[in-house]
């Protein structure tokens, strides 16, 4: 939603097989109008191989507000 963009590459591809199989794009290949420390926190919050990187909500919510202060 931030980037106006899929976060992966469908392109041909049935959505859902895409999610399964395509890691996410990083957020400032799309676009470099969201600053630096934010697109790293979305960046991780995408990885789900080998290992998801925030493991639950607070978590996350932390690191967003880490990224903007």
């Amino acid at each position: 939603m931030l980037k106006g963009y899929s976060p992966r590459n469908l392109q041909g591809q049935d959505p859902f097989l895409a999610v399964l199989q395509n890691d996410a794009v990083p957020v400032r290949d799309r676009t470099c109008a969201i600053p630096q420390p934010l697109a790293t926190v979305i960046d991780r919050a995408l990885i789900d191989n080998p290992d998801i990187y925030y493991t639950n909500a607070a978590e996350f919510k932390q690191a967003l507000f880490k990224s903007i202060s």
